[in-house]
């Protein structure tokens, strides 16, 4: 039986996080096919658990419930790998300078920077639609950011384009 993606997923973890124990393993292809299959059905068993609990809010529509939905079966799988498969790393298995992964420190900055300029992009444009602010009161900088997060034809919409923006001396 082919390995499932849980128990990929578990295998990577434990010859990151677990290399002793991965190394104990006499039969690490076996071990993780089952343990994927269990992990499986313990996903499956408590998201119907959940789904069964779940109270579904009046007047949702079909893709809200869809999302919710997803969300519970996150929560499921969640909470089964932490309890069968991301177990604590062994001492002395942090991140390694030289495996080309970024620290948790630099990804939580990075995920910090990208949420403050989705912030501001979602601002300046809701500012731009509902008239208090032009394209010509932008910086060019402001512009491309625009312009690469809502695509070059969110111009259209203001009856300019990069091209006719680019002409008028623009650097976008």
């Amino acid at each position: 039986m082919p390995m499932n993606q849980y128990g990929i997923d578990a295998m990577a973890y434990w010859k990151r996080w677990l290399p002793a124990r991965y190394a104990a393993l006499p039969f690490p292809d076996t071990y993780f096919t089952v343990l994927g299959e269990q992990v499986e059905q313990q996903v499956g068993d408590l998201w119907d658990e959940l789904v069964r609990r779940d109270q579904a809010p009046p007047e949702e529509t079909h893709e809200e419930r869809a999302g919710r939905l997803g969300l519970l079966k996150e929560e499921a799988v969640r909470a089964v790998t932490d309890d069968l498969v991301r177990l604590p790393p062994e001492p002395g298995t942090g991140p390694d300078p030289d495996d080309g992964l970024e620290s948790d420190d630099d990804f939580q900055q990075r995920v910090t920077a990208f949420q403050q300029q989705l912030e501001s992009n979602s601002t300046l444009v809701e500012r731009l639609l509902d008239g208090e602010v032009r394209i010509e009161d932008l910086s060019d900088d402001d512009l491309g950011s625009v312009i690469a997060w809502m695509s070059p034809a969110f111009l259209h919409l203001f009856g300019t384009s990069v091209e006719a923006e680019r002409a008028k001396g623009r650097s976008i």
